[in-house]
């Protein structure tokens, strides 16, 4: 969900963290290729010394960033140069890109996929949908692992570093192109899901007849794009925005917890069936190629977040192969769990009726739904200046030597790209449609297709074999079934 690409503001910050101190210290901070060989060779004592502390440090949010929200603080009011309280400093602290934590991979992970993820399990057939989300979660951690095993290996920190390490200029222009076009369709996505969800709660407060432009999907998009998205856009910093990913990440689950509880609600007054009849009644298994290849796609973009990991490993505190495996597989398990609970009590409630985005169900105007609808779409329309800023710099750094750019040039660039958005954004279907493309284009060549590449290059002996052979097998496997996927999509669009 995070921007992907690369973030100057970031850089900076990861830069002063990891090279500010003396060289002992700088050289404890740099990655190793025998890592994993240097803790597996230590003995149980030293191994229990070393990490007595994970269990509990992994699982806090904030805690690595109160000292340096103090002492920001301190420094602050001793020089009296600043009025910032502290819990602004504090949240301020944690809330930036790159922070090793549970808390930032999961931020990274969860997003607006969610809305089309039901959808996906009641075109794939209720136990076959939850084990599609459940292999999207395995698959996923299995290439993230790929791309931690290639920065050891590359002594790379981020994303394009192997790109350019294993490929040269070529591939990492490449990747730099398919990352862009993902920002792109991105932003197109969240517009959509965010002016769909407003459409919504308007249309239960004003009415389905009404002729505000509050209920109108097309002036509802020209409208968050005028007052929210090119306004924000023409910023150079959006650090304070840096809050939508953790208020998306409420608004989430929030609506998982209304969910199951309004099934039950609604099993009650007789509104849905209860679980027994729903389990005999709804198809579990759906081998139909053309509905797989309607919910494939959306569960490959529900987990896409691999440009995020390497900088979230770089900051982890004490950072180990072993610390980071830890905070993948509890943060893809949320997710799973997130998207599993949303599919499958959607579908109990709705059937074969589910919408391609669930919160358009007709949960009879409850105010609880309406909240969330309002809440998320507020979070979306917020992360859409992120991915155009993100964008801009990309753009920046291929085309321009990433040079800063004046304040014209810096205008114009920013509207020509809020323009873009919009225009694809008013023409393109639901945002389960926007999505898909994603998820059979962009996605399962950042997840899957260069990760493959990357521990091909870099694994050599026989130690690497088993990835080497199991990341290709994916890869291929993945492609065929984008392709298939796309096929599918842009026969139903010709119809």
């Amino acid at each position: 969900m995070m921007a992907f690409g690369d973030d100057p503001e970031g850089e900076q910050l990861m830069r002063e963290r990891l090279l500010g101190s003396d060289s002992e210290n700088v050289r404890d901070h740099l990655p190793s290729r025998d890592g994993v060989e240097d803790t597996m060779t230590m003995s149980d004592d030293e191994l229990g010394e070393e990490y007595e502390l994970i269990s509990q440090r992994e699982t806090l949010v904030f805690d690595d960033a109160f000292y340096s929200a103090r002492k920001q603080y301190n420094n602050a009011q001793a020089n009296g140069s600043g009025r910032e309280s502290f819990f602004k400093a504090y949240l301020m602290n944690k809330i930036q890109p790159g922070s090793g934590s549970m808390f930032t991979m999961t931020v990274a992970i969860v997003g607006a996929g969610v809305l089309a993820l039901p959808y996906a399990v009641e075109q794939a057939g209720l136990l076959l949908g939850i084990l599609m989300i459940t292999g999207g979660a395995l698959i996923t951690n299995f290439s993230l692992r790929l791309l931690l095993t290639c920065s050891e290996l590359g002594q790379a920190r981020s994303y394009m570093d192997l790109a350019h390490g294993t490929g040269g200029a070529r591939l990492a222009g490449f990747t730099q192109f398919i990352v862009c076009l993902n920002l792109f369709g991105t932003s197109v996505g969240y517009l959509v899901g965010s002016a769909e969800l407003i459409q919504l709660a308007m249309t239960a407060f004003l009415g389905s007849t009404s002729h505000s432009v509050f209920v109108d999907r097309q002036a509802l998009i020209v409208l968050l794009c005028s007052v929210f998205v090119l306004p924000l856009a023409l910023f150079r910093s959006l650090e304070s925005l840096r809050f939508s990913s953790l208020f998306s990440i409420v608004c989430i689950v929030f609506m998982a917890l209304v969910i199951v509880i309004k099934y039950f609600q609604f099993v009650h007054l007789g509104l849905a069936p209860d679980i027994s009849y729903q389990l005999h009644h709804l198809t579990l298994f759906d081998w139909q190629l053309a509905r797989l290849l309607t919910a494939f796609p959306l569960v490959i973009f529900a987990y896409t977040c691999h440009p995020n990991v390497l900088p979230i490993y770089l900051v982890l505190k004490r950072r180990s192969s072993r610390r980071m495996y830890k905070v993948m597989n509890r943060s893809v398990g949320i997710a799973a769990a997130v998207y599993a609970l949303c599919g499958a009590f959607v579908v109990l409630t709705f059937g074969e009726r589910t919408k391609s985005n669930f919160l358009k169900n007709d949960y009879h105007g409850d105010g609880a739904v309406l909240v969330g609808c309002i809440g998320f779409s507020i979070a979306l329309i917020l992360t859409v200046p992120l991915f155009i800023h993100t964008l801009r710099d990309n753009i920046r750094e291929a085309l321009m030597s990433n040079r800063r750019l004046n304040v014209f040039s810096h205008a114009l660039l920013s509207t020509l790209l809020v323009v873009a958005v919009l225009g694809v954004a008013l023409g393109s279907g639901d945002i389960a449609s926007v999505l898909g493309v994603l998820g059979a284009t962009t996605n399962p060549i950042i997840c899957f297709v260069l990760p493959a590449f990357f521990i091909y290059r870099l694994g050599a002996g026989d130690r690497h074999r088993a990835h080497k052979g199991g990341a290709i097998l994916l890869a291929v496997a993945m492609s065929i079934l984008s392709f298939l996927s796309l096929l599918q999509q842009l026969r139903v669009l010709s119809i």
